[in-house]
């Protein structure tokens, strides 16, 4: 027996087997797409999985987030801003996990999709939903975030969860920041604290007797992620080293780790202070502070009134004073020339900076 299943003013054949349909979205993950008329529809992707322990606050974190969603009557949004291997997709995905089995879909949006038919489509899931977009500001320039700006507002009788990712919360449009009617939350991960580092070694890392060190060197950086103390952790067990010669190798350096981060440098000379003119471009400096091999090229007008560049070195032996609190290190080798590099704090970028 055929069966004719109408779409608009069309009907095509079908049968009943492919007849498939549901009052509501079935709890899963789906990834929105389009056809080639333009029309949305969803794809079915596999749920999320999370196989490795949970450290920090992301349990503590989604179980606010979806009690707060719980709680509220219309739209939530939640922006989760911070460098990549800081955490945030592992929160998205926890509550992702954590929404599915109270029943809650998720609903994926990897395309810069936007405009009243995208807004219509969303709408029409009438259905408590997570909406995951993640790396917004890469995915969506500032024209279409501004576009899609109402679709947070709430003012539609559907209950969504937005949960927005992001590496830089300046390239988020400004009329999302400071605006709890659209986005309630926003988390910054700045990097891993003490507690975090301690247990996640506690449970890894073969020579406890390093943690400590650990501890210390992740301060030296503006924003440790779990990327590098898993990585640092991974290559300390392999070769059975201390963080300083694991981090020799690594691509894990406080010189790199901020845009905006750099070293106060001075440099003195038989006991005199080399003046910030005669040090290459005012304070330049080569090398890995933590794994000492520092380069510091300077001007020299003892002999030559035109000035002889001169290059100090200092080698990991060199190192007589570590403070990881001030990111402050002291170098003294055996042409007794002292190098201090101090590290800044980097100023706050603002929205303007970036226009």
């Amino acid at each position: 027996m055929a069966y004719f299943l109408k779409s608009g003013n069309t009907f095509k054949v079908s049968s009943k087997e492919a007849l498939d349909l549901h009052e509501s979205l079935p709890v899963g993950n789906y990834l929105v797409q389009v056809d080639q008329f333009g029309n949305f529809y969803l794809e079915h992707l596999e749920s999320f999985k999370i196989d490795i322990k949970l450290y920090g606050n992301t349990i503590k974190h989604s179980n606010r987030i979806l009690r707060t969603f719980a709680d509220r009557p219309n739209t939530t949004g939640v922006m989760l801003t911070g460098e990549k291997g800081s955490g945030k997709t592992l929160l998205s995905r926890r509550i992702s996990i954590e929404g599915a089995e109270q029943g809650i879909p998720t609903i994926i949006v990897n395309s810069p999709f936007c405009g009243d038919n995208f807004k219509s489509f969303i709408h029409t899931i009438d259905q408590p939903c997570i909406m995951l977009f993640d790396e917004f500001e890469k995915v969506y320039d500032s024209e279409q975030q501004e576009q899609i700006l109402t679709l947070l507002d709430g003012v539609f009788p559907s209950k969504k969860l937005f949960v927005i990712t992001c590496n830089d919360k300046w390239r988020i449009d400004q009329h999302m920041r400071n605006r709890p009617g659209r986005i309630f939350y926003m988390i910054e991960f700045e990097g891993l604290d003490v507690e975090f580092i301690n247990e996640y070694c506690l449970d890894n890392l073969d020579e406890k007797k390093y943690i400590n060190q650990i501890c210390k060197i992740s301060r030296l950086f503006f924003q440790f992620n779990f990327d590098m103390l898993k990585a640092l952790v991974e290559e300390m067990n392999r070769y059975h080293e201390s963080p300083q010669e694991s981090l020799a190798m690594l691509n894990a350096k406080p010189e790199f780790d901020c845009r905006d981060s750099k070293f106060n440098v001075t440099l003195q000379i038989d006991g005199v202070e080399v003046t910030k003119e005669n040090l290459d471009r005012g304070g330049a400096w080569h090398g890995n502070p933590l794994t000492g091999h520092v380069g510091i090229e300077y001007q020299s007008f003892k002999e030559d009134p035109e000035g002889d560049w001169i290059y100090a070195r200092f080698a990991q032996a060199d190192l007589k004073q570590l403070d990881s609190d001030t990111g402050k290190f002291v170098f003294v080798n055996e042409e007794n020339e002292i190098a201090t590099l101090l590290r800044e704090k980097p100023k706050a970028a603002t929205y303007y900076d970036l226009l």
